[in-house]
């Protein structure tokens, strides 16, 4: 079985020959991010989506409120694209009405979030933050021996989370 610090440690000498020389910090960082994402299971990939919206929303309500529109809308954009994740990925004939009502969620937070951009509003997408949360905290309540299923997909992701 492979472990995080031996596909580390892989990656590392991989990109140091790829490179010809010590890995840049940088480089570092990114070959542990993709070891990181690529080894978790399916709950701590959901948590990690979870917390990335949150932040982006975070960032894209605080850009709002300093006139930093374009950062505003790079935010806007990465958290929209982390619910369309969740939304494309969910698995309806196993969920089954949980599937639904995440679904509907989702969709909800998607048009909520281009609504909010619309108009620059900032207090509605920080309205957005504690749902999210919410629901965060409920993958982190499900237990490890149920969460062991791995998030290796089997259709794929479209989100980078090594950024």
């Amino acid at each position: 079985m492979t472990t995080v610090t031996q596909v580390q440690t892989d990656t590392a000498d991989t990109e140091s020959q790829r490179h010809g020389g010590p890995m840049s910090p940088a480089l570092a960082y990114a070959s542990y991010r993709n070891a990181e994402i690529t080894t978790l299971n399916q709950r701590d990939l959901i948590i990690k989506l979870h917390q990335g919206a949150e932040r982006f929303l975070l960032q894209a309500a605080m850009a709002i409120d300093t006139d930093q529109a374009e950062q505003a809308v790079i935010g806007a954009r990465k958290a929209r694209a982390i619910f369309a994740e969740l939304l494309s990925t969910l698995d309806r004939e196993r969920g089954g009405d949980i599937a639904s009502k995440l679904a509907a969620l989702y969709t909800f937070f998607i048009t909520d979030i281009t609504d909010a951009m619309a108009v620059q509003d900032a207090n509605e997408l920080r309205k957005i933050v504690p749902i999210v949360a919410n629901l965060r905290e409920a993958w982190e309540a499900i237990p490890n021996d149920i969460a062991q299923e791995s998030s290796t997909p089997d259709k794929g992701h479209s989100i980078d989370l090594r950024r």
